[in-house]
């Protein structure tokens, strides 16, 4: 069970409610785990003691006081049947000790990581034993992709809170953005006493006393998209349509099954289609903001006047989100690009490369014991298409995996109509494990515009030109060098092109055969924005857990594009040479019939000879380079 929730709301009340409910009616072994152990004996003084000593059934098992037993302590409160362990988080020997049924986890976003690793793993492997074990996580969050609590969320079913409204009697799902409004005075002010809920059916006010009485109209939703019967289906959105069509009306039974056992009930999703129960019932997860909170300080007006006096910092719009919403803050790196939403843009067009390409380049990324690479098509303006992603086993050293690299650079891909592109220029990675190997592969195709490159280091947020405006030029053995790429700036300008909604200038396209892990990697690193010294930087970071090598890939590919615009490559003349040579030409009207004197010898003129030794100008190369078929 998960519970992300805003401060004072739910978490402490289900910490409670499962010790005494287990305490009274099943008895078994728990752990609690606090940040800290001085915590821990905190929340046992201020939290635990208070509770069992106003409970009598609970005073009368465990033992407080005068009637203490030889075996309660602080932090060990023994009862029949089982007994309650309260723990620091950074302790990993004591969260290892002794088996476990439940296990409940407070505060979690505070929790140190050790040299054994995160306390949620250590302390649920203690269940293994238990049949019927349960593992509780509860915490307000902190920030978006680092939040433990956002995390186990997210594994979750997403449950999300309803009610209903008291004008029109529509269930729905009240949030800050868009349902708070308030009024402003004429001179733009704002008045945070006039902050009412609005129902998104009717438009009518919640009253305070309404909107405290609609509290007892809760029921929680199953929430988390899902997949069935070959359709993605997120249930918030589904209901949407649904109450969009129907009016005023109350469309929740085509979108959930009101499900309930002896002492608890939820909306379960259902599949629209077949209708069967499409989420699973094993981990529940329960988010809600204050708009569901009865206490007096939580109305509506106390947080449009928290949020107006947030509004100056960043700093303090974190934990208003965090302690106000119960929502995790994302920081000011830009907007948030899914990756169900890249994956919803993949599409099928004909041939290998299609229409409207007119140069082809290859990123490569080198790993131990593996190549990546992808083919990306660019088009005018450098609007992009990932034609092909391959993944080669065997280290790069094994001249089998180069020939292998080196076929993928050599094949012609063509288009529909059978014309071809070879490939024009590549970049490799050559900062690995692999350095000399790339160097000497790399040195023999230079002819073909295949670059060893690697990565700036870019400290503090440097952005450096993605392709640089001086390049290595000796080419010996001995001093041998790659190119050094501005990698930031091009990820920037990748992720500017993520965002970019509709085909045209910078949009990438994807191929309808591309899976969820590709476009997962190419999401793998996030903008973090921190002070240096008064300044605000923004750097590069990777996401825990995520593999980047679609990222580099891509980085590596444009950065190959960007070499060849260097050598004074126009993308848009290439396209639209290709574009000329693939329509239809007008056959030439026949010339007019020439009078018997006029008719010459039809003969061969002589070519003049070449000079040896002599080269094409600069110019006369560029042009053949920007013809290239």
């Amino acid at each position: 069970m998960t519970v992300q929730v805003a401060t004072q709301l739910l978490k402490t009340a289900t910490i409670e409610n499962i010790v005494g409910y287990h305490i009274h009616f099943d008895p078994c072994p728990m752990l609690l785990v606090q940040p800290k152990e001085d915590a821990a004996e905190q929340f046992s003084k201020e939290r635990i003691a208070p509770f069992i000593r106003a409970t009598p059934v609970l005073r009368d098992l465990v033992g407080t006081g005068k009637t203490r037993s030889s075996d309660e302590t602080l932090l060990y409160k023994a009862f029949p049947g089982g007994f309650l362990a309260l723990v620091g988080a950074g302790s990993p020997d004591n969260l290892a000790r002794r088996p476990i049924r439940i296990a409940l986890y407070d505060e979690v976003d505070k929790y140190p990581v050790t040299r054994e690793g995160d306390a949620i793993a250590i302390g649920d492997e203690r269940l293994a034993s238990a049949a019927n074990s349960l593992s509780i996580r509860v915490c307000s969050p902190t920030i978006a992709e680092e939040s433990r609590i956002e995390a186990s969320y997210l594994e979750s079913d997403q449950r999300r809170a309803s009610m209903v409204c008291p004008h029109c009697q529509h269930r729905m799902f009240p949030t800050f953005f868009p349902h708070v409004q308030w009024e402003k005075d004429e001179e733009g002010v704002d008045l945070p006493k006039t902050a009412r809920i609005y129902c998104e059916a009717c438009n009518q006010p919640w009253q305070e006393g309404q909107r405290l009485r609609a509290l007892e109209t809760i029921r929680w939703h199953q929430t988390r998209p899902f997949t069935c019967c070959g359709a993605r289906q997120e249930p918030l959105e589904l209901y949407r349509q649904a109450w969009a069509v129907d009016g005023l009306a109350d469309p929740v039974g085509a979108v959930w099954d009101w499900w309930s056992s002896n002492r608890w009930a939820v909306y379960r999703g259902k599949c629209s289609i077949c209708g069967v129960w499409a989420i699973d019932n094993e981990h529940a997860g329960f988010q809600a903001g204050k708009l569901y909170s009865p206490w007096p300080n939580d109305s509506p007006r106390h947080q449009v006047r928290k949020f107006i006096a947030a509004k100056k910092s960043e700093e303090l719009m974190i934990p208003w989100w965090n302690t106000q919403q119960g929502m995790t803050y994302r920081s000011s790196g830009g907007k948030t690009i899914e990756v169900d939403a890249l994956a919803a843009r993949r599409e099928v067009w004909a041939g290998e490369i299609p229409d409207g390409v007119g140069i082809i380049t290859v990123g490569i990324d080198v790993q131990d014991y593996r190549v990546e690479l992808e083919v990306v098509g660019w088009g005018r303006d450098e609007e992009s298409w990932s034609i092909d992603y391959q993944i080669i086993p065997g280290a790069f050293g094994d001249l089998h995996v180069q020939e292998a690299v080196d076929k993928h650079l050599l094949a012609i891909r063509r288009f529909a109509d059978g014309r071809g592109l070879e490939v024009m220029a590549t970049c490799i990675d050559s900062g690995g494990h692999h350095t000399e190997e790339v160097y000497r592969f790399s040195k023999a195709r230079l002819g073909r515009r295949v670059w060893a490159i690697k990565g700036a280091s870019e400290k503090n947020g440097q952005r450096q030109p993605v392709w640089p405006t001086k390049i290595p030029t000796s080419k010996t053995k001995k001093s041998f060098r790659p190119t050094i790429l501005g990698v930031n700036a091009a990820k920037d300008n990748i992720r500017e092109r993520l965002l970019k909604p509709d085909p045209g200038a910078g949009y990438m396209h994807f191929p309808s055969d591309r899976d969820l892990d590709y476009f997962h990697q190419l999401l793998a690193e996030k903008i973090k924005v921190e002070k240096v010294a008064g300044i605000k930087i923004r750097k590069w970071e990777p996401i825990k857990g995520r593999a980047n090598e679609a990222l580099d890939c891509r980085v590596y590919a444009y950065a190959a594009l960007c070499g060849l615009r260097h050598m004074g490559v126009q993308l848009n003349k290439r396209v639209e040479t290709i574009e000329n040579a693939r329509a239809p030409r007008k056959a030439p009207p026949p010339p007019p019939p020439a009078a018997a004197d006029d008719v010459q010898p039809a003969y061969d003129k002589p070519k003049a000879p070449t000079p040896k030794g002599k080269r094409r100008s600069f110019s006369a190369r560029l042009g053949a380079l920007n013809s290239q078929d």
